[in-house]
């Protein structure tokens, strides 16, 4: 593991196992308190940027294992990148590897982004629907100058639309399910996530999605060991 690779690896954990030998705890503190200092903190990275909120976890085993975490909880804001661009980022992961590849087990990954953002994952072959947030509801026309409010739920490998109410310039009405529902193919994300619920805030769409392995792939690696160098860098 090279000087560059192994202080961010170690930076972002925290926690506390009490059987751990004392050599190993005072080495624990020091480097949690290195992981505290990369809050705040904007790293960029070629085609990816994301601002650091927090980055915690717990060493794996009795003692402390170099490149391994258990109860991995990071959250970013602000993330740009190819694959996403999210107003906030939470991932969470059981277990976490960083060697030779980089490996994360039980994977739980929230994100806050524009319902644009998430419509940038659908099928070109296949017609979504236009989803808007407005005032916390998702919001689609429907007829001109009449918009239907939808729920949207996660049915199997579908995004699933159902009219929950119809806004018209005279006002809004509840649907008594007689209105048009729809759906759309779960978007394909990154690293081979999918959706398992989608809830709203004011002006944005929250998905969650889970894997229970999860391995960085040959054309990731190179720009996730740049990230934790950058990370690691106190001149940035």
């Amino acid at each position: 593991m090279s000087h560059g690779l192994g202080a961010p690896t170690l930076g972002i954990m925290d926690g506390d196992d009490h059987p751990t030998p004392t050599p190993t705890r005072l080495w624990f503190a020091l480097l949690r308190r290195l992981g505290q200092g990369l809050a705040g903190r904007r790293i960029s990275v070629r085609d990816t940027a994301a601002t650091v909120v927090s980055l915690h976890g717990k060493p794996d085993g009795l003692g402390w294992s170099f490149g391994r975490a258990r109860d991995v909880h990071v959250v970013l804001r602000d993330v740009t990148a190819p694959e996403l661009e999210a107003q906030e980022l939470v991932v969470e992961c059981d277990s976490l590897v960083i060697g030779p590849t980089i490996t994360a087990t039980g994977v739980r990954v929230t994100a806050t982004m524009s319902p644009a953002a998430l419509a940038a994952y659908g099928d070109d072959a296949e017609a979504s629907p236009q989803v808007d947030v407005v005032d916390g509801e998702l919001r689609s026309p429907w007829l001109p100058g009449i918009e239907l409010v939808l729920r949207a739920d996660v049915t199997g490998d579908d995004l699933r639309f159902t009219p929950t109410a119809v806004i018209t310039p005279l006002g809004r009405w509840s649907s008594w399910g007689v209105l048009p529902g729809g759906s759309a193919p779960s978007p394909d994300l990154p690293g081979g996530l999918r959706i398992t619920d989608i809830a709203t805030t004011e002006n944005a769409v929250v998905v969650r999605s889970e894997i229970d392995h999860w391995s960085a792939s040959q054309a990731d690696r190179p720009r996730l060991r740049e990230l934790l160098d950058a990370a690691s860098d106190p001149a940035a």
